[in-house]
């Protein structure tokens, strides 16, 4: 990894022997005002960068006073002109964040005399908390100090863990340090689903390390590619069937595979737990090749609705320990099965019976152009989820209409 010396603004490689660093997490002005690697080669053009040299500065002067001889920061630190040192970042940056001693949160939208936990503190509308990138920044680090604006503490991912918890739905023993393989593929996404990113892969490729996967990152695949992407990789390396749980944001009619689309379909997932593999045994593993995803699951067929059937995830939903089920529905060619009602799970209270156990395969829906061009979903316009009561839970196109 290359590193920025914090007095001399010289950066150095380190290939093996890395030292203690600090690590700077920060939202970007803009592309033209942040420093770049480049700018680093001629500091009289770092300088013209009035509000992204003073940043690097006191960044730096803030790690000297901790006694931090290197700090590692990603507007500069990494050459984004070299597409392969670019790809090796992205991949690496959990693990970059993960080792460092500290991470420097920078809140320059943030004043530290107001208290963090206020409702209306500016702490709780930073714009830190919206954006894709911030959110493996905040849960990889063993030690994180937040600073404002003026580069004055307001405190710790541990003392503030209460409001930070508020503000990010994660659940306080994972911003304390806890395990992140306890919580669900399902809760995991629900923390992204609010995130935006500026390129619309990035969606996909800022959960890579939260889930332990790496993938090559291919911008111009757009974002639906990109998180599909992203699950298949999941799933060679998990069999918990959480994954599976999510509610199409859109309804367009149309037959779905397993897969979302979206960090934003698992906005409702947020107390999904863990699949209970034991129960299903050897037969617990899936996988996806070029027919779709292979799995084994229990098939119930739905009354007066033929070639329709409910599927358990057999994960459970926090709120009331109800069993997860998706909708599947016989392929109209080619054999095989579609997700029908891809706006809606339902919940049953009594645990799946596997006496139904299928191999069946789950069709994936070609992907056309319109759905692979990166457009992004506004969280503010979309529809909350309700609980219906057939036991379904599903979202309303507009308040008041039926469900579909």
């Amino acid at each position: 990894m290359r590193l920025l010396n914090t007095e001399t603004y010289e950066l150095k490689e380190f290939y093996t022997d890395v030292p203690k660093y600090a690590i700077l997490s920060h939202t970007w002005y803009s592309t033209e005002e942040e420093v770049t690697f480049q700018d680093l080669q001629k500091p009289e053009v770092a300088g013209e960068k009035t509000r992204g040299w003073r940043k690097v500065k006191r960044a730096c002067a803030y790690a000297q006073m901790y006694q931090f001889e290197w700090i590692w920061i990603d507007s500069c630190c990494i050459n984004k002109e070299s597409s392969a040192e670019l790809s090796e970042a992205i991949n690496s940056m959990y693990q970059y964040y993960l080792e460092a001693e500290v991470c420097y949160v920078y809140l320059s939208d943030v004043i530290a005399k107001e208290d963090p936990r206020s409702v209306n503190s500016a702490f709780r509308r930073s714009r830190w908390f919206r954006r894709g990138w911030t959110l493996q920044e905040l849960l990889a680090p063993g030690y994180v100090e937040f600073l404002d604006k003026n580069w004055k503490k307001i405190g710790t991912k541990w003392s503030l863990h209460d409001a930070i918890s508020a503000i990010t739905t994660i659940p306080r023993p994972a911003l304390k340090g806890g395990d992140l393989d306890k919580y669900s593929i399902a809760q995991r996404m629900s923390w992204a689903a609010m995130r935006e990113t500026t390129r619309a892969e990035d969606r996909a490729y800022c959960l890579m390390g939260l889930f332990g996967v790496n993938m090559s990152p291919i911008y111009g695949e757009g974002d639906v590619k990109a998180f599909i992407r992203l699950q298949q990789e999941i799933i060679k390396i998990s069999d918990d069937r959480s994954i599976f749980a999510w509610i199409a944001a859109t309804d367009d009619g149309e037959p779905r595979g397993l897969f979302a689309r979206s960090p934003y379909e698992f906005r409702s997932s947020g107390d999904v737990s863990i699949s209970d593999s034991d129960v299903l045994d050897t037969k617990s593993s899936f996988s996806f090749n070029n027919n779709g995803l292979h799995i084994h699951l229990p098939l119930v067929p739905v009354k007066n609705n033929p070639g329709e059937f409910r599927a358990s995830l057999h994960c459970r939903s926090g709120g009331d320990s109800s069993y997860l089920s998706v909708y599947l529905q016989r392929a109209t060619s080619g054999g095989g099965y579609v997700r029908s009602r891809a706006r809606e799970v339902r919940l049953d209270s009594s645990s799946p019976s596997i006496d139904n156990l299928k191999d069946v395969v789950v069709k994936e829906k070609q992907l056309s152009q319109r759905l692979t061009r990166g457009r992004r979903q506004s969280p503010l316009t979309l529809p909350p989820g309700v609980i219906l009561p057939n036991g379904c839970y599903c979202l309303l196109p507009n308040e008041g209409e039926p469900c579909i």
